[in-house]
């Protein structure tokens, strides 16, 4: 009888979901048939804004590009609140355009996050794919999704599903979950669930993958010298259970795959974007580019061919990470391709219709009687439930993925008590300096010495190679010396690699907490981590 109950709720909430995504849908429809032709490549342009408050300048770009959206950097945070920041931008939105902005970040956790204040600083990925938990992956992910929404934040830029599999990279590594390709599907999975469930928009990238690789697409193009069996059975796995998962967006990686017969970035090859996206992994959702003044793109042709060049290819929203430098370039162009017939208007009109759907349905606007509204987010009790738990949460991540890798050493060897054993500390780190204080790991008047019961730390993240190479010669009398890893290790293991590490692949202050605490004896560390016996290529 329990079953026959179940069935028939079933039954009656499956159909009832998808009516109200028709609904939306033909709410966007309606929408699209009114706006003309700027109004629509408006609304395909996500792009940035000068300033951390609305100035003249800012008005005159919204006034003037009408954009579907904006992102948002750590220089329009620096001061003042996102959240007023994020209303009022709105409202000059609902003014001049009469369409809510997306509102975009990179809040990926880790070492990168724009915003300081009002969100929980969560370790980064890798972190994650230490502890292993989607569980905690999706509670993390959801409390993430519901600060955002109430900082005015309704997209995230995360997760990165790009697999961690060449030591060299050096613009992903500990973006990533890790090296296994399962691991990065699961916890990318749980990672999409949980924000998008708090109605915080999620975006996968970048696909098809950019982990493989030992250049940075910001400053070159990229080369990946794989075969599409090759990508099937490795990178595209996490995408794949990103779609299954019912990821909202996916970002595109400017990127080569020349044993493809792909010889320009991936965002502008109609066979990576509509046969093997669309059509074999069968995503329906936003493609997005990555922020198309990347060198990666922009250092191939110019601004505007790369813009019309993604959009023909499959693109439905092109991101710009400036405010004003290529915006209009980008905008005459694309004119001049619907004006020569190289992009039709119901091409247009088709992708506009799904990220007008997408605001719907994400209660970032909603339409009454024929008009147009913002919609405010509402926290629900157990919104307010989670949010209790989320520096617990914190706190329990952080100390979970904290990894001692050494040959020989274990924990103990570098406990410090300040009886029988002290620790020096070498940081140009004032935050990191101040939290070891503050747990007692080191004391304000010790001087540094090298009898055998101080214990030498040294920040790496505070040094060059170069200077840390320089640095350890000359400490060499020192009986215990201990590297803090708090950024991406593979340089130092490759490097350094007979030295002992605690590593928190995070510089959060909660991570850079659990160091100390570890240092103190509160816990043990796991030892070591499948990814950082990987050799460099």
């Amino acid at each position: 009888m329990y079953m026959k109950i179940i069935c028939i709720l079933l039954m009656l909430i499956i159909p009832l979901t998808g009516c109200t995504s028709k609904k939306y849908y033909s709410e966007a429809k309606q929408l699209v048939n009114d706006l003309n032709k700027e109004s629509l490549l408006g609304q395909m342009l996500i792009i940035a804004v000068p300033s951390n408050k609305i100035d003249e300048k800012t008005i005159n770009i919204i006034r003037k590009y009408k954009p579907g959206g904006v992102i948002l950097f750590g220089y329009n945070l620096n001061e003042g609140s996102c959240k007023t920041l994020a209303h009022d931008l709105q409202n000059l939105a609902m003014e001049h355009i009469g369409i809510p902005l997306f509102i975009s970040i990179d809040q990926e956790g880790g070492r990168v996050k724009r915003i300081q204040n009002d969100v929980t600083q969560f370790p980064g990925n890798f972190a994650l794919g230490v502890v292993n938990d989607p569980s905690k992956t999706y509670t993390m992910a959801r409390i993430l999704g519901i600060q955002l929404r109430l900082s005015g934040i309704n997209i995230n830029y995360a997760p990165v599903v790009d697999i961690n599999n060449n030591p060299d990279n050096p613009v992903i590594n500990i973006r990533s979950f890790g090296c296994d390709p399962a691991l990065c599907g699961s916890l990318g999975q749980a990672y999409i669930k949980g924000l998008q469930k708090s109605k915080c928009i999620a975006v996968a990238k970048h696909f098809p993958g950019h982990g493989d690789t030992y250049q940075d697409s910001h400053y070159t193009l990229p080369v990946i010298y794989k075969s599409l069996p090759e990508l099937e059975k490795v990178e595209l796995v996490p995408f794949k259970k990103a779609i299954n998962a019912g990821v909202e967006c996916i970002m595109t990686a400017h990127i080569a795959f020349p044993q493809l017969g792909i010889n320009t970035p991936a965002t502008m090859s109609p066979f990576l974007l509509q046969d093997i996206l669309r059509k074999s992994l069968n995503f329906e959702g936003l493609i997005i580019t990555d922020d198309l003044e990347m060198k990666g793109i922009s250092g191939i042709q110019s601004y505007g061919d790369a813009a019309v060049h993604s959009i023909k290819a499959g693109a439905d929203i092109l991101l710009i990470s400036s405010y004003e430098n290529h915006v209009q370039e980008i905008i005459d162009s694309l004119k001049n391709a619907l004006d020569k017939q190289y992009i039709s208007e119901e091409l247009l009109k088709s992708k506009v219709a799904k990220i007008l759907e997408l605001k719907l349905r994400y209660h970032i606007m909603q339409l009454k009687k024929g008009k147009l509204t913002l919609t405010e987010y509402k926290l629900n009790s157990g919104d307010k439930q989670l949010l209790r738990k989320a520096e617990a949460l914190n706190a329990e991540l952080s100390r979970s993925s904290i990894v001692l890798y050494s040959n020989s050493n274990i924990i103990q060897d570098f406990v410090i008590d300040n009886l029988n054993t002290y620790g020096e500390l070498i940081s140009k780190n004032i935050n990191l300096i101040n939290i070891f204080k503050k747990e007692n790991v080191i004391m304000s008047d010790t001087l540094l010495n090298e009898n055998n019961n101080t214990i030498l730390l040294i920040d790496t993240s505070s040094y060059t190679n170069s200077e840390l190479r320089d640095m350890l010669h000359t400490m060499k009398n020192y009986s215990k010396i201990l590297l803090l890893v708090t950024n991406n290790p593979y340089p130092y293991i490759k490097q350094f690699g007979n030295y002992p590490m605690l590593m928190s692949f995070s510089d959060t202050d909660e991570s850079i907490r659990q160091l100390a605490l570890c240092l103190k004896g509160a816990f043990e560390p796991k030892i070591s981590h499948p990814c950082l016996t990987i050799n460099t290529k």
